[in-house]
């Protein structure tokens, strides 16, 4: 059996960059050169999830002992605000990664979720209930700017509920990472 593969371009600023998993590293290349990070010097790998214009986005960053990092993401940029899903190598990627970190680095942390991505949530959240507690008792002056306020709130409580509820980060098995946290593929 043949270890996943994954390719991706995580914005407009990056280069396409293709990730292999080699016995003792992760090794990826691009149009500028090739790069590895040696699973036994991960300190770290980071996976959250969060809504993008082709809908949940993943997103995996490892980092090692030497400051170095690598962010993959299972949204490929295309062009602007076209995104294409590669949420199908992806999330493999992610698992088999896990686990070869997990074998290699006996104290690399794995965590899901972001404590500041929650206090954003929390924040949007709470102006969202202040703008219904503003329209409620104070009195809607113009009701144009209220009306929209109102209906972006409401569209977006949905969202932000979901998210505070998740939680801030915690850690995870790398065993078994979080499907939540990396797609079903």
């Amino acid at each position: 059996m043949t270890a996943p593969t994954h390719s991706v371009r995580n914005s407009l600023a990056d280069k396409e960059r293709s990730f292999t998993l080699g016995p003792d590293a992760l090794h990826w290349s691009d149009a500028e050169g090739e790069g590895r990070m040696p699973y036994a010097e991960v300190r770290d790998m980071r996976l959250i999830a969060y809504t993008s214009p082709i809908g949940e986005t993943y997103q995996c960053t490892v980092r090692a002992t030497t400051g170095d990092n690598v962010k993959l993401r299972s949204a490929h940029y295309v062009s602007l605000n076209n995104f294409k899903d590669r949420g199908a190598t992806y999330a493999p990627f992610v698992r088999a990664l896990a686990s070869r970190i997990a074998a290699a680095a006996r104290k690399a942390k794995f965590i899901a979720g972001s404590t500041a991505l929650w206090i954003v949530w929390l924040i949007v959240g709470l102006l969202c209930l202040g703008v219904f507690v503003l329209s409620m008792f104070e009195g809607l002056p113009a009701a144009g700017p209220w009306v929209i306020a109102i209906t972006v709130c409401a569209i977006a409580v949905p969202w932000t509920w979901r998210r505070v509820r998740e939680g801030a980060a915690k850690t995870f098995d790398p065993v078994a990472p979080p499907p939540a946290l990396i797609g079903r593929s």
